[in-house]
C-alpha cells in the first residue's frame, strides 16, 4: 500500500513520517552507538562501510540514526568533558570556535549533548552563546570610612578542579562549594581576605589538575576520592549561624585544622606505625 501510494513522492517511509532514513544494516533492537564503535575500532569494518555506505549516507552517524559528532570526538571519552574544557581552557576555546563553530553552531551539538536552556546555569556561571561560561571575576570601587578607595573582589571563578572531576559545572558538589563560597564565606571580611588569597594559590595549579583529570579518568576518579573528605567538612557551615567575624575566624580555623588532620596527619601516622610494625618485624 505505501509502496503504491506514497514511495514516488517520499522514496522511503523514514522520509514519509519524518525519520533520518537508515541503512540497511542497522537493527531496531541493537544500541546505534554500538555500530560507531566498531566503525572506530574495527578497520575491517570501517572498509566494508566506507565501500558500501560512504557514498549514500556520508557517515556512520547518519547512517545509523545519531547526530553526527565533530571529528575530535573520542567514543570513549566522557562528552561533558570537551564542554568543561571550552567553558574553562580559553585556548581549547578559540580553537574551537576557529575549526568547528561554523560547522556545528556550539560545543553541545559537536559532542553530541543537548543544548542548555536558558536559566538552568549555576551560580557563578552565565549563559554565553549557549554555553554556561563562568562569570569573570569583578572589582567593585568604593569608599572605606576615612574615605580611601578600595577594592572589592567579588572572586566568582570557577570550581576547575570540582567541576573537572564531577563532569559538569551544574553538578551539585560544585553547586555547593558556590554557595559555601558565595554565601558564607565572602560574607564577612576575613572569608573575603581568606579567598584573596586563596585563589592566588588555587589558580596557579588548578588549570593543570582540571586538565589532567580530563585526559585520564582513573586520576580523575582518583581526585574525586581524595576531595570528599574536604567537601564533607563545609558541610558543617550550612548547620552554623555566622554573625560575626570571630564566628568565620572560629569555624574556619576549626575546619582548616579538620583537613589538615585528615591530609597530613592521618597518614603520617599511618606510615610511622607501619615503618614502625616492619621495624619489630624486622628485629624480632
Amino acid at each position: 500500500w505505501f509502496d503504491e501510494n506514497f514511495a514516488s513522492e517520499f522514496g522511503s517511509i523514514y522520509k514519509a513520517v519524518g525519520l533520518p532514513e537508515l541503512a540497511s544494516f542497522v537493527e531496531s533492537n541493537v544500541d546505534p552507538q554500538t555500530y560507531v564503535d566498531r566503525y572506530n575500532s574495527d578497520p575491517a569494518y570501517k572498509t566494508w562501510f566506507d565501500e558500501n555506505f560512504a557514498s549514500e549516507f556520508g557517515s556512520i552517524y547518519k547512517a545509523v540514526g545519531l547526530p553526527e559528532l565533530a571529528s575530535f570526538v573520542e567514543s570513549n571519552v566522557d562528552p561533558q568533558t570537551y564542554v568543561d574544557r571550552y567553558n574553562s581552557d580559553p585556548a581549547y576555546k578559540t580553537w574551537f570556535d576557529e575549526n568547528f563553530a561554523s560547522e556545528f553552531g556550539s560545543i553541545y551539538k559537536a559532542v553530541g549533548l543537548p543544548e542548555p536552556a536558558m536559566g538552568i546555569c549555576g551560580d557563578g556561571t552565565k549563559l554565553v552563546n549557549g554555553v554556561c561560561t563562568p562569570v569573570a571575576p569583578q572589582t567593585n570601587t568604593g569608599s572605606d570610612d576615612n574615605g580611601a578607595t578600595t577594592n572589592n573582589d567579588n572572586n566568582k571563578n570557577g570550581c576547575l578542579i570540582a567541576t573537572a572531576a564531577y563532569g559538569s559545572e551544574m553538578a551539585p558538589q560544585v553547586q555547593f562549594l558556590r554557595e559555601i563560597r558565595d554565601d558564607t564565606v565572602l560574607q564577612t571580611e576575613s572569608g573575603s581576605e581568606f579567598m584573596t588569597g586563596f585563589n592566588q594559590f588555587y589558580y596557579s595549579f588548578s588549570p593543570t589538575i582540571a586538565d589532567w583529570q580530563r585526559q585520564n579518568p582513573v586520576f580523575k576518579e582518583a581526585v574525586k576520592l581524595v576531595i570528599t573528605p574536604l567537601l564533607t567538612s563545609l558541610t558543617i557551615l550550612n548547620y552554623v549561624d555566622i554573625n560575626s567575624e570571630t564566628d568565620m575566624l572560629g569555624y574556619g580555623i576549626t575546619i582548616i585544622a579538620m583537613n589538615i588532620g585528615m591530609y597530613f596527619a592521618a597518614p603520617a601516622i599511618v606510615i610511622w606505625r607501619v615503618k614502625s610494625y616492619r621495624s619489630d618485624s624486622t628485629i624480632s
